[in-house]
């Protein structure tokens, strides 16, 4: 009996349901991630559309950025290369900023 062959990482193939499985989403999310362009859009063109390696990356990134709290304008920024800490705001009038410190000693 022959060996199954297997691809390499950078050629494996993903339906929307496997690429969804594996990344503990819906389909509908990664739909809704790729209008929002927040995840490349599939390689191919109808019924031969595929997920690849990277998208299965791209969508296990926002889906920690999410689950850490941050927006989707926020993911979005940081897919488009800002920076992960955003420059400090300042504080609107008559609103009051807490600040805490931990020293060693």
């Amino acid at each position: 009996m022959p060996e199954p062959t297997t691809l390499p990482p950078d050629t494996e193939r993903y339906s929307i349901d496997e690429l969804s499985a594996l990344a503990g989403v819906t389909p509908r999310t990664v739909r809704y991630y790729i209008a929002e362009g927040l995840l490349d859009r599939p390689a191919g063109e109808k019924r031969g559309a595929h997920y690849l390696r990277r998208h299965l990356e791209q969508l296990l990134l926002v889906r920690r950025w999410t689950e850490a709290g941050l927006s989707l304008d926020r993911v979005r920024e940081l897919i488009a290369g800002a920076p992960e800490d955003p420059p400090r705001r300042a504080a609107p009038p008559g609103s009051v900023e807490v600040w805490s410190r931990v020293t060693r000693h």
